[in-house]
């Protein structure tokens, strides 16, 4: 089966989320990017993501690296903002196609609402069957990271 990681991430923890899970179903790795660059001071971020998200923005992405078509199954990344799911994502998800072939969901928290922002993904996702929560790496609870997705990983396998 070809697999392929797709992946939006601001700070860094959902990549490597990505990154991990990737390398060990030896799946292809694909980062979603807008076409407008977030700001870089995280203050901007805050506000412009969180505008984004209150709005229901869905932002240009840039032009993928790899075709979403060509593979059999793909297993999403996301962060959860704001208890719902990124623009990026969302932007992502508008390809029906592309998110019939999402399988398998790990989303990032900073430990926030995680049931409404999962509802927001899910609901776009008609095939889904696994799904974990991770926790942003400041966060205390993290250390149960590595474990879910282990766990996360058997399941798809």
């Amino acid at each position: 089966m070809k697999r392929l990681v797709v992946y939006y991430s601001l700070s860094g923890n959902t990549q490597a989320a990505a990154e991990k899970i990737a390398k060990e179903l030896g799946a292809d790795l694909m980062r979603l990017d807008t076409a407008k660059p977030m700001p870089k001071s995280f203050a901007a971020q805050i506000f412009v993501g969180g505008g984004q998200v209150a709005f229901n923005h869905i932002p240009k992405l840039k032009p993928f690296e790899l075709d979403p078509g060509a593979y059999d199954e793909i297993i999403l990344g996301s962060p959860i903002w704001n208890g719902k799911g990124v623009p990026a994502v969302n932007a992502f998800l508008k390809d029906e196609k592309a998110a019939a072939k999402v399988t398998s969901l790990f989303f990032l928290s900073a430990g926030g609402e995680v049931s409404k922002g999962l509802e927001a993904i899910t609901k776009h996702l008609p095939n889904l069957k696994n799904s974990v929560s991770l926790l942003d790496r400041k966060n205390e609870d993290s250390k149960d990271n590595d474990a879910k997705i282990a766990q996360f990983i058997e399941k798809i396998r």
